[in-house]
């Protein structure tokens, strides 16, 4: 190549490179020209805030605003909202995926960002947390109040299978937690797919026996020891419905003479075992009070028969209720029939009707004095009325009509408005002016349950 040749070359070069030159210099222009201020109030926010993201990806409303401008707004109020500011940061996904901020700091979304600026941003387990779990937490919590329920619940499970827990708890372990210890477990609520306590229930006849429907002591018992038996089988019917009674630690068998559905269902007092199907309740119930009182648990198996006397005899060796067999021989024009016995100062109520009456409530009482006594005999519940003053600046409230003057009614409290101050509290003596006195709760259980007309039988003698 000649001088000439080269010399043109490199003029051509050198022109070029010039070109080049000239060509970035307006792109580094540019560069200088685009970079943002990250600092506000002494704090610099570069660790979790872009202009250029924040106003491209989130608030495009604010895009062309000064600096100070739109960093203000994301300090004062899109870091409340945990509103992601920056590609490489999201206080939404810091916040589920660290277990011990989350505890710490709730949904108060700006201290993520100020832990994450100050700790997180150098600590090698949290600064690959920033992204990837806005939608998901990780380690959800199964600890509550310093107790793991890890073998009855599982956030997971359990908001993908309870829709009011995941549209409230969705990305809250620490709430959901909550809600199902305190709510959950007393409505039986499965947080697991290795637990469901309705079949717990139903496949263990002895748990059955000691904790009837109390759900959250059974959840408690699998979790503190039954787990080790491994996951809970599909049971949806009890199993072996219990027809057996523990006194003094040993069982009792009864299936001679007691059947549960057929307890349940011929007794109306008890019928509400079969519908929660409570078997432990229903055979506590049969020997407190049916047989106590002879009623026939199993088809074919009266009172009178041997076998059932025999039991009646292991279970009351003083004998049965005197006054139920009595109640058999009245009649009422209601279902319901009262028994006052003053001599044991004890009112009986009874619900059914002749020969067939159930005690569903015994009351303690306060009956006349000698001088003033209450009557004995036949009557009919009659008037009933909400309060009335006595001579001595008292006053009774919910009283029912047994005849005359005669009444059911409170034990004897200040005039106020309301029953508040006892004045006279007497119960179980013999001292009123012939009334009934009764506890507050119990006039008023006979005042709102006890129609008129039903029979009052009043007697003075001590069975």
């Amino acid at each position: 190549m000649g001088k000439r040749a080269l010399r043109n070359s490199f003029f051509v070069f050198l022109s070029a490179a010039l070109l080049m030159v000239a060509l970035a210099v307006p792109a580094l222009a540019a560069v200088v020209t685009n970079t943002h201020s990250t600092e506000y109030n002494g704090t610099d926010y570069k660790l979790v805030y872009d202009y250029t993201y924040y106003t491209t990806h989130v608030h495009s409303e604010l895009a062309g605003k000064s600096d100070d401008a739109v960093l203000k707004y994301f300090v004062t109020k899109g870091m409340a909202k945990g509103e992601q500011a920056i590609a490489t940061f999201s206080a939404k996904s810091y916040r589920n995926a660290n277990q011990d901020l989350r505890q710490k700091y709730k949904k108060k979304y700006k201290k993520y960002y100020t832990h994450y600026m100050k700790y997180g941003w150098k600590q090698a387990p949290r600064k690959n947390t920033v992204l990837g779990y806005d939608k998901k937490i990780k380690d959800p919590v199964t600890v509550y109040k310093n107790k793991n329920y890890n073998k009855v619940y599982n956030f997971n499970y359990y908001i993908a299978h309870n829709k009011y827990v995941r549209k409230k708890y969705s990305l809250d372990d620490f709430g959901a937690i909550e809600y199902f210890v305190t709510k959950g477990m007393k409505k039986k609520q499965q947080a697991s797919a290795n637990f469901n306590v309705q079949w717990y229930y139903n496949a263990n006849p002895n748990l059955r026996w000691k904790y009837c429907t109390d759900w959250v002591k059974l959840y408690n018992y699998y979790q503190r020891t039954g787990y080790r038996k491994g996951a809970v089988k599909v049971c949806t019917k009890l199993k072996s419905p219990l027809t057996w009674y523990k006194k003094n630690g040993k069982k009792i068998d009864l299936s001679a003479i007691y059947d549960f559905k057929y307890y349940c269902k011929h007794n109306s007092a008890a019928s509400k075992y079969w519908k929660t199907q409570n078997d432990g309740r229903a055979i506590r119930h049969f020997v407190k009070t049916g047989l106590k009182f002879g009623k026939q648990a199993k088809k074919g198996v009266t009172r009178n028969n041997e076998t059932y006397r025999a039991f009646v005899k292991k279970f009351f060796p003083n004998g049965t209720s005197v006054q139920y067999n009595s109640a058999q021989g009245y009649s009422s024009s209601t279902n319901y029939l009262i028994m006052l016995n003053q001599a044991r100062h004890l009112v009986s109520i009874f619900e059914g009707y002749r020969g067939h009456w159930t005690l569903i409530k015994e009351f303690p009482c306060c009956v006349g004095n000698p001088a003033t006594p209450t009557p004995t005999g036949e009557y009919t519940i009659g008037i009933k009325g909400l309060a009335f003053n006595t001579e001595q600046n008292g006053r009774c409230w919910y009283y029912s009509q047994i005849t005359g003057n005669y009444l059911f009614h409170s034990q004897i409290y200040d005039q106020s408005p309301s029953p508040t101050r006892i004045i006279d509290g007497s119960m179980g003596v013999s001292c009123s002016h012939g009334c009934v006195r009764l506890a507050l709760s119990n006039a008023l259980w006979i005042y709102n349950h006890i129609p008129s007309g039903t029979k009052v039988v009043s007697y003075n003698r001590p069975w």
